[in-house]
């Protein structure tokens, strides 16, 4: 089974293009995706424990904990 993680990057509710969003297992990085001009990233990886970081230029890092065992997971960023 494949989970695809997905959501879109907003700062004052605008979409974000370019920022980068990092798919790691705990500490150890697996993939790096950047934001369309929508905002939106997607990643496609097996269900279990992810941890996402966002960043981009004139914001702090942002990190977020997921987990899900099923086939879809929405995880949106507000900058």
């Amino acid at each position: 089974m494949t989970l695809r993680i997905h959501g879109f990057v907003r700062r004052g509710g605008e979409p974000v293009e370019g920022a980068y969003i990092t798919l790691n297992s705990g500490e150890t990085f697996i993939a790096e995706r950047r934001t369309g001009p929508d905002g939106a990233y997607e990643f496609n990886t097996t269900p279990g424990d992810w941890v996402l970081m966002c960043r981009t230029s004139g914001a702090d890092g942002v990190r977020r904990e997921v987990s899900s065992q099923a086939s879809s997971l929405e995880a949106d960023f507000e900058l």
